[in-house]
């Protein structure tokens, strides 16, 4: 990862450079792209490199949908990490800037003087945020007990403790970002195992039930092989609309990987998830493709979905391996339909 702290003079000719060519191709200057562009700048990544030469010598287009492909791709694996670091490393910047300034004054006691050094110390060993929050609010509480004396340090204190609230909601936000498909929008891969794990846990401890939906596109490889990626990554992305607007509520959708969506069902019985699982099919049936430039029709898109519900003698992976045998049955029988794990 750069290191934006000590290299300035490095960081401040790449900054010169970003900002006009990510103008030139339309990026928008969000966190996530300028990320992207400074390594880009920097030629630490090779890979990345080459990979943002090539695509400027085919004159591609620097769509929303490449430049999460982008981030994903070289960040997202250990973007928490990496970004928890960098939040982090600022905050302790903020606080320790400060008291530096603080402590080379002359107007402060002895005794206040004192603990802001001891505070300083403190932050050179904190390890999370959580740590680094509580050394701020102590500072805040001493620094209360010389307010009418030092009414600009009380206040200059309380906008690092806003800085850092900002921080730890940047953090989060890009935590969630971290488990959403750059495609579809829906939850990935990673957002399911930790749902379905929450489910099961409460199923264990409080008794309450929950069903799994597996829902599969039909004949995807047909979209992608007569009409290209585009027109299927187009498929992608309707029926994640269309699970969106029939999924309401507490009901957990993601895409499962390639054509394959999940859905988890809180508080919900197998007949009952069974209607569920109908119902998408049914409004997925009902969609026609179209080219909007020349009106040709590129056909209907229909789906087959296996559902099963969780029981005593489950685990997580029994529940999943009877909802993926019922979604190949329903594919054996003559997809665009829907099997449970009764029909196995």
């Amino acid at each position: 990862m750069t290191d934006y702290y000590v290299d300035l003079e490095t960081t401040a000719e790449i900054v010169k450079k970003i900002l006009p060519k990510m103008g030139e191709f339309k990026v928008p200057i969000t966190p996530q792209n300028y990320r992207v562009w400074f390594e880009y700048y920097s030629g630490t990544n090779k890979e990345l490199l080459e990979e943002i030469n090539s695509i400027i010598e085919a004159r591609r287009k620097f769509t929303p949908e490449l430049n999460r492909y982008l981030y994903t791709k070289y960040f997202g694996d250990d973007h928490n990490k990496e970004m928890l670091r960098e939040v982090q490393a600022k905050t302790i910047n903020v606080l320790k800037n400060f008291l530096e300034q603080v402590l080379a004054t002359t107007n402060t006691t002895s005794d206040y003087g004192n603990k802001l050094e001891k505070y300083s110390e403190q932050l050179s060993k904190a390890e999370d945020l959580s740590e680094i929050q509580e050394i701020l609010e102590n500072m805040i509480r001493e620094t209360s007990h010389m307010v009418e004396s030092t009414r600009d340090l009380h206040s200059k204190l309380q906008e690092a403790s806003n800085q850092v609230e900002m921080l730890r909601e940047e953090l989060a936000k890009t935590a969630e970002e971290a488990k959403r498909d750059a495609l579809t929008g829906l939850h990935n891969r990673k957002a399911f195992d930790e749902e379905i794990a929450k489910l099961y846990k409460r199923y264990k401890d409080k008794g309450e039930i929950f069903s799994l939906i597996f829902v599969d596109i039909d004949h995807f490889k047909r979209f992608n092989d007569q009409f290209g990626h585009k027109v299927g990554d187009k498929v992608l992305q309707v029926v994640a609309n269309s699970l969106n607007y029939t999924l309401k509520g507490k009901d957990f959708v993601g895409r499962y990987g390639g054509e394959e969506f999940v859905v988890l069902l809180p508080l919900t019985e197998l007949d009952n998830a069974c209607l569920v699982a109908e119902q998408i099919r049914e409004n997925i049936s009902i969609k026609r493709l179209r080219v909007t430039k020349t009106g040709e029709n590129l056909g209907t898109i229909t789906v087959s979905a296996g559902v099963s519900q969780i029981n005593e003698s489950d685990t997580i992976e029994s529940l999943v391996e009877r909802a993926d045998k019922a979604l190949y049955l329903a594919k054996n029988s003559g997809r665009n339909n829907v099997k449970s794990e009764k029909d196995l």
